[in-house]
């Protein structure tokens, strides 16, 4: 709390009453920092550079609103959190206007400002202070799947690295790999992102009417999710209303909520997800304007029924092979095999814009990839679309699937 910023760099006036607001335990974040740790050593990586937003929060907390993704070329954002394989060294490099935000939220006691905009100043600051530490030995990770930096400025860190003699490897499996498998404590706070998704839903059966646009319907949707200490999403959710054609539901992509108005014999599409903390749930469901078909009724009970198989055949430990085989027999025996669509899911976890889907991903028609294992403490989405608008989440156990998702599986109907 004592940094002075450079001039023109203030943060502004402290608060001198702020104090933690952390969303875990230290003990939770530095487990989680020895967890990577274990990996870089196995992989033999001796610092690791990490600036994926979701992998910094991880570590230490910190999070923002604005990481200058796509900001001026003058001004490159070059922040990062370096953590060392061998010690418990951790430095965060950031912007001194983040210096409240650091205080508050992270548990990192070593943060480094810049000291100037210019990149080059700032990379050439970041790398003397590493140097300093001798930290810059060995093999440096970065993580080249991270969307934060883009090309051109990951290039200009991976230079530096490379300009004071550092042999520079990719380490973004293994970040995403330690943040696969859910502690307790996330579980809890999925499992309350939930809660507060399918508040959201409550909100659509009372609000959603003939007349009102998608956008007026998903303020109020917003608005209660919020009102429950829900927080923004990292997708902005697909929430769009498409008539029928013939027996389908007219496709319409990943549409954002417009000012669309609702009409009787429409289905209007809420593909919501909680977030507490920054974790996601995720819960879609299809609403029905008026007396739906008997046809598309009949089809979203088949597909909501791919729910209830779930529940009580599968369990952390299967392979994705088996998960599969298990899903594909219920769509032959249900004949929804023979429907146009599919059946799917993907990793959910802590997410920050401009995505709320993580690395493990599924599909029942996969021929590769088919080794991985479900790991007890993975939580994903299960997706069942054959123009129906149904996915839960599911928390992979060793016992089996949990899924507290209590919103009704089925074609949800609405007032025309």
């Amino acid at each position: 709390m004592s940094y002075i910023a450079p001039k023109g760099m203030t943060p502004g006036v402290m608060d001198p009453n702020a104090g933690k607001q952390l969303a875990f335990t230290e003990a939770e974040y530095r487990d989680r920092q020895e967890r990577l740790r274990k990996l870089m050593r196995r992989e033999g990586i001796d610092l690791l550079y990490v600036t994926t937003p979701e992998v910094v929060a991880y570590l230490h907390g910190f999070y923002c609103g604005w990481y200058k993704a796509n900001g001026p070329m003058r001004y490159p954002q070059v922040y990062g959190t370096a953590i060392h394989a061998h010690s418990d060294k951790m430095i965060h490099f950031d912007h001194p206007t983040e210096l409240p935000l650091l205080h508050e939220m992270s548990i990192s006691t070593d943060n480094r400002y810049y000291p100037h905009r210019e990149g080059k100043i700032n990379l050439r600051f970041i790398m003397d202070e590493l140097q300093r530490e001798g930290l810059l030995k060995g093999r440096i990770g970065m993580e080249f799947w991270s969307y934060l930096p883009n090309r051109a400025i990951s290039h200009m860190i991976e230079d530096a690295f490379r300009e004071r003699g550092c042999d520079i490897v990719d380490a973004s499996a293994i970040t995403r790999e330690v943040r696969r498998v859910k502690s307790p404590a996330e579980i809890a706070v999925v499992k309350e992102a939930l809660r507060i998704c399918d508040i959201g839903h409550d909100a659509i059966l009372e609000h959603a009417r003939v007349g009102k646009t998608e956008l007026e319907v998903m303020g109020e949707v917003t608005r209660a999710m919020m009102a429950e200490g829900g927080e923004l999403p990292a997708l902005i959710h697909v929430f769009n209303v498409r008539p029928l054609v013939g027996d389908r539901v007219a496709a319409s992509g990943h549409s954002m909520p417009t000012t669309r108005k609702l009409e009787a014999g429409q289905v209007l599409s809420a593909d919501l997800c909680g977030v507490k903390h920054r974790y996601h749930g995720n819960i879609l469901r299809g609403y029905y304007l008026g007396d739906p078909p008997a046809k598309l009724v009949d089809l979203y009970e088949k597909a909501a029924g791919a729910f209830d198989h779930a529940d009580k055949e599968l369990s952390g430990g299967m392979t994705v092979r088996q998960v599969n085989a298990s899903l594909k027999a219920y769509c032959e025996r249900s004949g929804l095999i023979d429907e146009e669509g599919w059946v799917l899911g993907y990793e959910l976890g802590l997410s920050l814009p401009p995505d709320w889907v993580g690395d493990f991903y599924f599909n029942m028609l996969d021929t590769d990839y088919l080794d991985r294992v479900f790991e007890p403490g993975m939580v994903t989405n299960l997706e069942i679309l054959f123009s129906t608008a149904l996915i839960d989440t599911l928390i992979w156990k060793k016992d089996g699937v949990e899924n507290p998702v209590r919103t009704p599986r089925k074609l949800l109907t609405l007032p025309a």
